[in-house]
């Protein structure tokens, strides 16, 4: 079953099923799927289910409907994995096949902790390693204790005042 899952913070993970032929989304109670963010209008757009692929109209919405970056204009495909935008929102349409698009993470590379130089990124992916020795390893547990040890001490300190004050004022 297809659905809408919001990527943007605030809303993220928020998901709505493709049940029906036709969705609308906008800000208002009244849209099939309602999220209330300031740049999607009222009735922003619609999506509409035709032949097993997912159309998406826009409703003359304020701040536009954009399919991967590009604005859709009457209506247009949403392929699924791909990315919609409506004003500052985030959604991504999966399908739950195979064929969602992972393009984009399987091209994720690492970069260094100073950067990359000019065509470095075309050489492609790097091993990375998480030994002692690398910036992500496990720190060591010798500071927790320096701190315990120190806190044990000074509580003690405070103790000893506080009891030889009192003893000082039962003497007097």
């Amino acid at each position: 079953m297809a659905k809408l899952v919001v990527l943007s913070e605030g809303f993220a993970g928020k998901t709505y099923e493709l049940k029906t032929d036709k969705t609308t989304i906008g800000r208002v109670d009244d849209n099939s799927f309602s999220v209330p963010e300031g740049s999607i209008s009222s009735h922003h757009c619609e999506i509409n289910l035709k032949g097993g692929k997912v159309y998406v109209k826009d409703l003359g919405s304020t701040n536009g409907t954009f399919v991967n970056e590009k604005q859709v204009k009457g209506e247009a495909i949403l392929p699924a994995g791909k990315i919609l935008r409506l004003g500052q929102l985030e959604i991504r349409l999966e399908t739950g096949e195979k064929d969602d698009d992972q393009s984009d993470i399987d091209k994720t590379i690492v970069l260094k902790a100073g950067g990359v130089k000019l065509g470095e990124l075309e050489k492609g992916t790097q091993t990375v390693s998480f030994g002692k020795d690398k910036p992500f390893s496990k720190k060591s547990n010798k500071i927790n204790s320096i701190f315990i040890v120190v806190g044990v001490v000074l509580l003690l300190v405070i103790i000893g005042c506080i009891v030889f004050a009192v003893m000082q004022l039962k003497g007097n």
